[in-house]
């Protein structure tokens, strides 16, 4: 009797024994997977001291990527209307872009970085494409393309920075507005321009 009485409790033992590293084992694992999620910024994997502390909601972090892209977009056309224009009024706009949105792309840089939001210093294969497209062309054909482009391409920026302007963190707000303001002069600048050409 007493064996089994032994035995009984010895098997008891072991099993309780079981139980508790299984317990440890789980803990451990979901420590693992939550220390992991601090190598996510904005849903993506990255490697490095980025952490996801930054209080930008996704629609902030959105709004700077995409401004990010069409300021790039802006600088390297600008660089092809210096060189392809015809016109020295189109010239002289392009001049006026490189200027405003390379000061604009520097401090969105700077604010992306303090805000943990990763953006792109590429632009999508697309618009690429279309940028290649453009330095074949020239003369007359180029203005008319270049200034019809910077119509649409600010009404796009005119109406994403109001977007901006609505966001919860107030230096975005702030940044957008200030830049908001600069945008629509080049907005009432190319429509101009472009009213003149027909």
């Amino acid at each position: 009797m007493k064996k089994i009485f032994l035995l009984s409790t010895a098997f008891a033992f072991a099993l309780s024994f079981q139980a508790c590293q299984t317990a440890d084992k789980k803990s451990a694992t979901t420590k693992d997977s939550v220390a992991g999620d601090t190598n996510m910024v904005n849903g993506n994997h990255v490697a490095g001291n980025e952490s996801t502390e930054s209080g930008v909601d996704e629609a902030g972090a959105t709004f700077l990527r995409k401004a990010a892209v069409g300021g790039i977009m802006e600088v390297e056309a600008a660089k092809i209307a210096q060189t392809n224009a015809k016109s020295a009024e189109v010239k002289d706009f392009a001049a006026k872009m490189l200027t405003d949105h390379t000061k604009a792309n520097t401090e969105l840089k700077a604010l992306a970085i303090k805000m943990k939001v990763i953006t792109p210093d590429a632009l999508p294969a697309d618009e690429q494409i279309h940028l290649d497209e453009m330095k074949k062309m020239s003369g007359t054909a180029f203005d008319k393309h270049y200034m019809d482009m910077m119509v649409t391409d600010h009404e796009k920026t005119v109406a994403l920075f109001k977007q901006g302007m609505q966001n919860r963190d107030q230096v975005i707000k702030g940044w957008a507005g200030k830049t908001l303001t600069v945008i629509e002069s080049h907005d009432a600048m190319a429509k101009k321009i472009v009213a003149n050409m027909k």
